[in-house]
């Protein structure tokens, strides 16, 4: 006999900047009207065979002109901006659509019987009249926009299945389990709550560069109580790297174990159960990597080149993925003395500005590294690639991985607000904390983000 068929997880995330701005234009139209009606077109990324993630890269809030008719009793657009919506998002852009509305009521919301018949019949419009076959979302709010329900329409608008929606940076369960007890691991963090704990729990981190500041990154975000990884890396050990890898040894070194399987057995250090850690020896450029990144909740690079830091960036941007760079920086003065840099920078969910807009990442540089040997032979030889590996030293490896530990934590537990990005640099020895104003990274027209 056999099982029934599963059906796939199907999700709607929203980036908190678009759903601040989305939730402020609905409050706006709500000021003379019981309710009001909001739309989201989104791209349709296939994650896997049992995971689908709806993304917006638009929003409409209509303006009271573009109204019929607009009461209690029912809500109906003039055929002019019905019309436009169709050929600026469906026609031109291909995108699906999320159908949003309010009911005058507190509380959760349920669907009610002349929305069944109106979005069943707008379900299958939209398949008759485009090629594509758009799918319908629907969701609906309460008068306070705080609570909602959404469902997904069949092309046939005959039948529909409940979605998850999310307007935080991370799509993870937000209801806490009053059975699941705090591991005693995790007695002492208990101030920051235990649904703040079950969410680092849940958190699947794909890590790109596990060597000195990817693996203390792992190491501390690890007892922090992040159990699910995956591991990015083509390079093996070696003795050089020594020095500023925890829990790393000559014999490792010697027996040259790829640095994503010595980070898992940092992790599975932590817990001999209970994790899942995936290891992908290879570079990001792999499309196995590139997959598993597309479905990760959170994305930290920690490489020391320019060309993977961009492919990972364009892949959060493609994606919608929360990231996280770090990186450190050592260079001597005339004087022989240093000034070393720790940074981490995380760009806001959804675009607005990016790592390669803010020259984060030098772009001239990750061409020439990404480029075919001889070209790469060539630019070392006349100064435009270095010839030896930058310095590094354990202790600002340390200061970077743990910052951007601390930033993931503010996330989580939300006592951290980075939804216009954020750039950190600290200066040593000057001991300094500088705060790059996020307004001044974003290049207008930007090709990858269009920031």
């Amino acid at each position: 006999m056999n099982s029934p068929k599963k059906s796939p997880q199907i999700s709607l995330h929203i980036p908190p900047k678009m759903w601040h701005q989305f939730y402020r234009a609905m409050s706006d139209a709500r000021t003379t009207n019981e309710e009001v009606i909001g739309f989201l077109f989104c791209k349709r990324h296939q994650l896997s065979k049992q995971k689908i993630r709806y993304l917006p890269q638009a929003w409409v809030v209509p303006s009271p002109d573009c109204y019929e008719r607009q009461s209690t009793s029912g809500l109906v657009m003039k055929q002019q901006f019905h019309q436009y919506l169709i050929e600026t998002f469906l026609e031109k852009e291909k995108l699906d659509v999320v159908h949003i509305h309010t009911h005058s009521e507190c509380g959760r919301p349920e669907f009610s019987g002349i929305d069944d018949r109106y979005e069943s019949e707008y379900a299958q419009f939209l398949s008759s009249q485009f090629k594509k076959k758009p799918r319908l979302i629907s969701g609906v709010f309460d008068e306070t926009l705080q609570h909602s329900q959404f469902r997904i329409w069949d092309r046939k608008g005959k039948s529909f299945e409940s979605i998850n929606c999310s307007q935080s940076w991370f799509e993870l369960t937000q209801e806490a389990n009053p059975r699941n007890e705090t591991e005693p691991m995790f007695a002492r963090q208990q101030v920051f709550g235990e649904q703040v704990q079950k969410q680092l729990g849940e958190l699947t981190v794909a890590l790109i560069g596990c060597g000195g500041i990817g693996a203390i990154f792992a190491e501390l975000l690890g007892r922090l109580g992040v159990k699910k990884w995956v591991l990015i890396d083509p390079d093996r050990l070696e003795a050089v790297n020594l020095n500023r890898l925890p829990a790393a040894t000559q014999k490792m070194a010697s027996q040259q174990w790829y640095k994503v399987h010595y980070v898992k057995h940092l992790i599975k250090r932590i817990y001999a159960t209970g994790s899942c850690v995936k290891t992908i020896p290879a570079s990001i450029t792999d499309e196995s990597a590139k997959q598993e990144v597309a479905a990760a909740d959170l994305i930290v690079v920690a490489t020391d080149n320019h060309s993977s830091r961009q492919v990972t960036q364009e892949l959060a941007l493609a994606y919608m993925r929360p990231l996280v760079c770090l990186g450190t920086h050592i260079e001597m003065q005339p004087n022989n003395t240093p000034r070393m840099y720790g940074r981490v920078t995380v760009p806001p969910l959804g675009g607005g500005w990016c790592l390669m807009c803010g020259n984060i990442i030098n772009l001239h540089r990750a061409a020439l590294e990404s480029a075919a040997d001889e070209i790469n032979h060539l630019a070392a030889r006349v100064g435009y690639l270095d010839g030896i590996g930058d310095p590094a030293v354990f202790w600002l490896n340390s200061l970077c991985a743990s910052t951007g530990v601390g930033v993931i934590h503010g996330l989580v537990s939300g006592f951290l607000n980075v939804d216009n990005g954020l750039d950190w640099i600290y200066e040593f020895p000057g001991s300094n904390w500088l705060k790059t104003n996020p307004d001044h990274l974003g290049t207008c027209g930007c090709y990858f983000c269009g920031g």
